[in-house]
């Protein structure tokens, strides 16, 4: 059993030892209101040190509290009872111009024989408490607000799991409030619900805490209106003296990264289908001229490996007498890259694996990938291009030749033609100097209609065209013909202004149009203009909307009686215009008077071909 001696010893030493630690203040007073002793707490409250406090009475220490703490403790030394929880308000003398409010206890104290010697003090500062409080409250909000204004969702967790908060923006997300989910297993919440595997996996990583490990992984949850993929990660916190006391669970939204990963990866993936599905060999070569990747076209192309190729200078598909000209040519393009055919001027070869060569034909791309220059070369094999461009070259030059030949033989046939109908010409010319004047008459108008025929034959000859002629200057020809042939007693002026003088016409069409526009002509001539010195003839040719051809021939004559009928009568002439017409597929109108006039509407061969 301790003596009762060294108990006070020990608790004397215990106080000592403890009252610098108090957050409270405390001090001993005597009977004369001196302080024996004081911590250092109420020391700083009162504006002095410990030491200048020992032996100094209240009124010296605190003369402005003195007035209203003095009596008090008199009173508790004259009657031995408590004072507790006695507040007072005044200026605290650590902190000029500012009060205190303080809730002070007094206890007495008695001596060794029973008698009340001195009084213990109890002091504490209301008014720091409070500003404490606010403080800490106030570093809580801030604290509330920093994470509710994160975008990262944070909670904490007790140490087995359960949830006892949690900031704004996952409850935002998921549109439910604090108190739906707190208190509840975190793997019971709302977030993880949906999945029994990611329930399992919050399980495991709350068990992996306990036992010292941070966890983070990729986990789907639950919100109000999707299904979030969260990076997410669990770490155990420690108090002071390494006990665990709470875990902390924080995420963020990874949904738009993930989706777009994923439209990476098929991007990629359609790029590799496209790339190796190529019909043309693909070789992507880096800023040194190396390959970095090939299609299975090239591959087949080159006969190579792909292991053979890949870090492989691309001088390696490259005859081997070009190699250094091929070298100088990459530097060259590098330095202004773009996408363009190589060598258009000349053939290009590449080498096989075998050394053997074959033809080619390379498009270059120009492609900037994160900084460094590459080139996506295209690389198409002509070999059976070449080789059917030669057959054709051959096909080509046999028939040219063959052509040649043809036009030749054209070129004679019409000529012979027109010489022919010349002597025809000729001899109805002789045969008409010695005739009657009807017979002679008659052989004259056989005479044009052979040299109409002739002109044609003479303009194919002279234009070397021998399929059509142009219309408006055959016409004009042929005007120039007939009048030379009878315009005897009148003069005849022709109007070829409403001519137009690119039309061509087929061979097929332009002899009946041309015999067509002479027995007109002779017509009109012959029989449009008695007793006068002059006539006029128009002419009118132009292409209507429709594709046919319009042609006219109307003169300032006399006009057509009304007796006169195209295929019938004595006129040679009249009974062959209906031929013509017919052989144009053409319809023909005609104007009696004033003047004669011969309109005819007919679709050119080619508009009937197509």
């Amino acid at each position: 059993m301790m003596a009762e001696k060294e108990l006070s010893a020990l608790k004397a030493q215990a106080y000592d030892l403890l009252l610098p630690h108090i957050p409270t203040g405390v001090a001993l007073l005597d009977s004369d209101l001196r302080y024996l002793s004081i911590n250092q707490t109420l020391a700083d409250f009162n504006g002095h040190s410990v030491a200048e406090h020992l032996g100094q009475t209240v009124w010296q220490m605190l003369p402005q509290l003195a007035p209203d703490i003095a009596p008090v403790i008199q009173q508790v030394l004259q009657t031995g009872v408590a004072r507790l929880d006695f507040a007072v308000s005044a200026p605290t003398p650590a902190v000029p111009e500012q009060n205190s409010d303080w809730l002070c206890s007094y206890f007495p104290v008695a001596g060794t024989d029973g008698s009340i010697s001195a009084v213990a003090v109890l002091a504490q500062n209301q008014t720091l408490v409070r500003q404490l409080e606010r403080s800490q409250q106030q570093s809580q909000q801030r604290l509330r607000k920093v994470l509710d204004s994160l975008v990262a969702f944070v909670g904490i967790l007790t140490p087995d799991g359960t949830l006892i908060d949690a900031n704004k923006p996952p409850l935002q997300a998921a549109g439910i409030k604090l108190e739906d989910v707190v208190q509840q297993k975190v793997w019971d919440t709302f977030w993880f619900e949906h999945s029994e595997t990611e329930r399992q996996r919050m399980k495991d990583a709350v068990k992996a805490a306990n036992e010292g490990k941070t966890s983070r992984f990729d986990i789907t949850a639950k919100m109000k209106d999707q299904i979030m993929v969260l990076d997410f990660m669990l770490v155990p916190m420690y108090d002071d003296d390494g006990k665990l006391s709470y875990l902390i669970p924080s995420s963020i939204d990874i949904s738009a990264r993930t989706q777009s990963e994923a439209e990476l990866r098929e991007s990629e993936l359609r790029f590799r289908r496209v790339f190796d599905s190529a019909a043309d060999g693909l070789i992507c070569v880096d800023q040194h001229g190396c390959i970095t990747m090939l299609n299975p076209r090239s591959l087949e192309m080159f006969g190579y490996q792909a292991e053979e190729l890949i870090g492989q200078p691309i001088e390696i598909l490259v005859p081997k007498e070009l190699t250094e000209r091929h070298h100088q040519h990459r530097h060259h393009y590098l330095q202004k890259p773009s996408s363009r055919r190589m060598s258009e001027r000349a053939e290009l070869y590449a080498k096989r694996k075998d050394n053997s060569l074959f033809p080619v034909e390379i498009g270059l791309t120009h492609l900037n990938m994160t900084g460094d220059a590459r080139v996506l070369a295209t690389v198409t094999d002509i070999t059976a291009q070449k080789a059917a461009q030669q057959k054709l070259q051959f096909i080509v030059d046999e028939k040219s030749q063959l052509l040649n030949e043809r036009t030749t033989l054209l070129n004679e046939v019409h000529h012979r033609v027109k010489n022919n109908l010349q002597i025809i010409s000729s001899l109805l010319n002789l045969q008409a100097r010695g005739a009657m004047p009807e017979l002679k008459q008659a052989l004259t108008e056989s005479q044009l209609r052979v040299r109409t025929m002739a002109l044609t034959h003479q303009l194919l000859y002279e234009k070397r065209d021998f399929s059509s002629i142009a219309l408006g200057s055959y016409l004009q020809q042929l005007c120039q013909l007939v009048r030379q042939s009878l315009s005897q007693h009148c003069q005849i002026m022709f109007d070829f202004s409403a001519v137009d003088q690119q039309l061509v016409l087929e061979l097929e069409q332009a002899i009946p149009c041309g015999l067509f526009v002479n027995e007109v002509l002779t017509n009109a001539i012959k029989h449009a203009f008695p007793g006068r010195q002059n006539g006029l003839i128009r002419l009118e040719l132009s292409l209507l909307e429709d594709g046919h051809i319009h042609l006219a021939i109307v003169d300032d004559g006399i006009g057509l009686g009304d007796k006169a009928e195209l295929g019938k009568g004595s006129s040679l002439g009249f009974q062959l215009i209906p031929t013509f017409i017919a052989q144009l597929r053409g319809e023909l109108q005609l104007q009696r008077s004033p003047g004669t006039g011969f309109r005819v509407r007919f679709l050119p061969v080619t508009e009937k071909l197509s």
